[in-house]
């Protein structure tokens, strides 16, 4: 007999059965397209299903002759989808195999001899499977009770067989060509009676579900993927076995409510809600979500706590080791650290680190956290628009969640953590609320005690915890929330601190990092200067790391092509020893210098008359502000330029107004016939405040009097119109910006005289500070002494 050949690689369909079976093959469709879409007649179509052992790389002996009862077909888009609904028929023995037909003998089943034990226990079995097969599906249940009744022993046996999802795929096949009807009945008497007992067996039972799914899945993965199939299948069965032997997951919610050392306030109400989850349905909407909600309240640290170990010697080593220089902050942290010491009820104040990126802020709380022996946890509150996000949502809001704090308690096991509280200053107000807002609460040592989020609805004290902030720009934190908050500024590094970091904790780190021994890569001192000076121009050390990863990575690929293969050799033939990085090799690696020193100031050329340098401070620290100021015949007018903001012009009014009634005095143009024109460059970038009053009347009374200004003086500080010289904020990062930009001299408000002693004593003795009162001071010590256009003298 000839046939049309179906090759499947999964599955096996056994007579008197059904299978549905997808075509994916381009053989499979050959068949389809050619022997049962374009044939003439409505009869049905006979074919053999044949099976494919890609383990073996070879096609089955037996074989199953089937009905085609129906052709599915499906399409979607350009895709056309065809599967076959299979009726078997009989065994089959293929005789000569050449797709897509085959030459196939028909096999009939052995009687044999089976004894009436065996039939009436396997009669047996198969009511109690009837059972089983009634959830599973009702029109094969149907078909065993009708051949229950006819007790057709053989047609029995296949369609039992045929129910059962747990049977392996080569087992099945020699299932299928076993032609004794006794071997055969024997053979699913003892996989019915495994089935029966699986349905007892909690682990067994979840076992055949999971194996069911994989089942599933097995038809739609390629047959050289099942053994990877079978691996996760086991891994999945030991996952929720463990799960099962635990007990029911109510039951073991009730453990942990026992052991969550809930306060007396509201262990009632926890466990009313436990008692409202029992007499619930697992298929009620509300049960999934007051299961979670219970879950969260048990894995709570209501009663957890972790003891402060306080050693201020070893805080004030930890805090050394960590950090250079900061001599102020650390004292803070230190006196934090005793307070704490001393008094044990004591909740402190909240700290909060001002200052640029990168000088150290997180890791500082780190160190404070390390000192007291407790856990750490960091909350990056940055963009963070919405109250939820602090306070949680309540549970009647689909896919609610609890909010941060309670997140961050959670994950940290314990109710005294050490919580950051990062970038606070980029918390924005939305139309979901304001999440600074939420956090006053948070904050508030008074009020914190009885913390309620939306979502766990229970009051949680969170006074133990020790809550420090950052912030990189204090004007953008609103002001209730910075009331709460003792602000230590942080200010940036010079560069002989960057170099010190760098030699003892940069260099050190990405040398690890990069696999490199410290004996096999040196970087000079001259270089790493080289590269804070030339590659960076930051407050902070995080571009200046880039950089000397770079320079690590340089050194590895070295190593790793002179090693080749051989990376645990000792001796290194074909590369000499240590590898010495200068400033040479520091230009090679990391190309053109990106930054040069006062790089504005040799573009501007030769300093005229209305040229002087002023000092801006940002959220990246400080640096030089060069402004430029020249005239035009005019009425008196002042154009501005440069991006300047409202009170930055307004300094531009004050200097004007004060030239104008001290001219006379100062022997020196009024302006009032002239036009002004004062800009500032780096047009791009917004700049405003009162600081640059005294850089402006400088330069305007440059231009009135027709003398430069020094061109290696730097100055900041706020006018009156009555020619007082008023303080100023962000001395020291000033101070340091102009340090950075290689000016050794800077003119200072008197009443800032006090900000300026906290400068480090390096700086102070490179850099020559000069104090002023008045505008008349302040023009005495910044402008040259000849009149006329001088040179700009090299820095």
């Amino acid at each position: 007999m000839d046939l049309p050949v179906l090759l499947i690689t999964n599955g096996v369909l056994l007579p008197e059965a059904r299978l549905k079976v997808p075509i994916r093959t381009k053989t499979n469709l050959a068949m389809l397209d050619r022997f049962v879409l374009n044939k003439v007649g409505s009869a049905k179509t006979l074919i053999l299903v044949a099976y494919r052992i890609e383990e073996e790389k070879k096609t089955f002996e037996t074989g199953t002759i089937a009905l085609i009862e129906q052709v599915v077909c499906w399409s979607y888009n350009s895709h056309v989808q065809y599967t076959l609904h299979l009726l078997g028929v009989s065994r089959a023995r293929i005789e000569s195999f050449a797709l897509p037909i085959a030459s196939v003998k028909q096999l009939y089943t052995v009687p044999g001899d089976l004894n009436d034990e065996i039939k009436v226990e396997f009669l047996r079995n198969l009511k109690d499977f009837l059972t089983y097969l009634t959830f599973e599906s009702i029109e094969s249940a149907i078909t065993l009770k009708k051949l229950l009744e006819e007790k057709n022993f053989d047609a029995l046996a296949d369609f039992s067989v045929a129910q059962l999802r747990e049977v392996s795929f080569s087992t099945m096949l020699d299932y299928l060509a076993t032609l004794d009807t006794s071997r055969r009945v024997l053979l699913a008497n003892e996989w019915i009676k495994e089935c029966i007992k699986s349905q007892s067996d909690p682990n067994e039972q979840l076992k055949r579900d999971h194996h069911k799914e994989l089942v599933k899945l097995g038809t739609l993965i390629p047959a050289n993927d099942l053994a990877k199939l079978r691996d996760k299948a086991q891994n999945v069965v030991r996952k929720y076995g463990s799960r099962v032997k635990s007990g029911n997951s109510v039951e073991a919610l009730e453990g942990k409510l026992r052991d969550a050392q809930l306060p007396d306030g509201i262990r009632d109400r926890v466990w009313e809600e436990y008692d409202r989850l029992k007499g619930m349905n697992n298929q009620q909407s509300e049960y999934n979500v007051l299961l979670n909600y219970l879950d969260l309240v048990a894995a709570l640290p209501w009663g957890k706590s972790t003891p402060d170990h306080i050693d201020i010697s070893k805080a004030r080593q930890v805090l050394d080791v960590t950090h250079d220089g900061m001599d102020k902050v650390k004292k803070r942290v230190l006196e934090f650290l005793a307070v704490r010491k001393l008094t044990d009820h004591a909740t402190g104040p909240i700290l909060c680190f001002s200052g640029p990126p990168g000088i150290g802020k997180t890791s500082i709380a780190k160190a404070i956290a390390k000192s007291l022996g407790r856990k750490f946890e960091r909350m990056s509150l940055g963009g963070i628009r919405d109250e939820s996000d602090i306070r949680g949502h309540r549970r009647t809001y689909v896919a609610a969640m609890s909010g941060r704090i309670i997140q961050a308690l959670k994950h940290a096991g314990t109710n005294n953590p050490v919580i950051l509280l990062d970038e606070v200053d980029k918390l924005y107000a939305g139309v979901s609320g304001s999440p600074s807002a939420a956090l006053l609460e948070v904050l508030d040592p008074e009020q914190n005690n009885s913390f309620v989020d939306h979502y766990l609805n229970l009051p949680f004290d969170l006074s133990n915890v020790i809550f420090i902030a950052t912030a990189n720009d204090l004007s953008q934190v609103e002001a209730p929330l910075l009331d709460r908050m003792e602000v230590i500024e942080m200010s940036g590094y010079s560069h002989r601190e960057k170099l010190h970091i760098a030699q003892n904790h940069l260099l050190p780190r990405q040398l690890d990092k990069n696999g490199i021994c410290p004996d096999h890569l040196i970087v000079n001192p001259d270089a790493i200067l080289h590269m804070i000076e030339s590659y960076t121009m930051e407050a902070g050390v995080r571009q200046l790391e880039r950089q000397l990863g770079a320079v690590c990575r340089h050194g590895a690929l070295k190593l790793a092509e002179a090693l080749n293969t051989d990376i645990a050799a000792d001796v290194i033939p074909e590369l000499h020893l240590p590898i010495v990085i200068d400033r040479t090799a520091v230009e090679h690696i990391l190309g053109i210098a990106k930054f040069e020193r006062l790089n504005l100031v040799k573009k501007l050329g030769r300093f005229k008359p209305g040229m002087v340098f002023g000092l801006s401070v940002s959220v990246l620290g400080g640096k030089v502000m060069p402004i430029e100021a020249t005239t035009n015949p005019g009425k008196g007018k002042v154009q501005t330029t440069g991006k300047l903001g409202d009170v930055l012009k307004e300094s531009i009014e004050v200097a004007k107004t004060w030239i104008r009634a001290n001219s006379g005095r100062l022997s020196c143009s009024s302006l009032t016939d002239i036009d002004a024109h004062v800009h500032i460059p780096e047009g791009a970038v917004k700049k405003d405040g009162p600081s640059a009053g005294c850089a402006i009347v400088s330069a305007l009374y440059s231009l009135a009097a027709n003398r430069c200004v020094r061109s290696d003086t730097a100055v900041t500080g706020e006018i009156s119109l009555t020619g007082h010289v008023l303080p100023v904020g962000g001395i020291k990062e000033k101070v340091l910006g102009a340090h950075r930009a290689g000016i050794r001299r800077v003119i200072l408000p008197e009443s800032n005289r006090a900000d300026a002693s906290e400068l480090d004593d390096t700086i102070k003795a490179e850099m020559q500070i000069i104090f002023v009162e008045t505008i008349d001071e302040l023009l005495n010590v910044i402008m040259e002494k000849e009149s006329g256009i001088k040179v700009l003298s090299k820095l």
